[in-house]
């Protein structure tokens, strides 16, 4: 895997993502020591698995320097929120046959 730089804030959050940093052309024209001072030079951590409701963000544990993935909440797709009401229904229609039909 190539290595990625970050910009990063005193909170931990992501200003700046460069995928080719070192390269001659496209890169930041800094060497990797002037890169490491000013932010993270490395590997990105395998993103998480999918969940539904949540999306993976890129923080940084400023005091180690390591990058890591926070799930925070996101809107439902809209496949997602009608299979979420689908289940709502099912579950309202099962306890209304239970009370109706015994």
């Amino acid at each position: 895997m190539s290595q990625v730089y970050l910009k990063y804030d005193d909170q931990g959050n992501i200003l700046l993502t460069h995928f080719m940093p070192l390269d001659p052309i496209h890169g930041l024209g800094k060497t990797a020591t002037q890169l490491k001072a000013e932010g993270y030079l490395g590997e990105l951590p395998p993103e998480p698995e999918r969940v539904a409701g949540k999306e993976p963000l890129l923080k940084m544990n400023v005091s180690m320097k390591t990058p890591y993935w926070e799930m925070v909440d996101r809107p439902l797709t809209p496949d997602e929120e009608l299979a979420q009401l689908k289940a709502q229904l099912k579950i309202t229609q099962d306890a209304l046959d239970a009370l109706l039909l015994g």
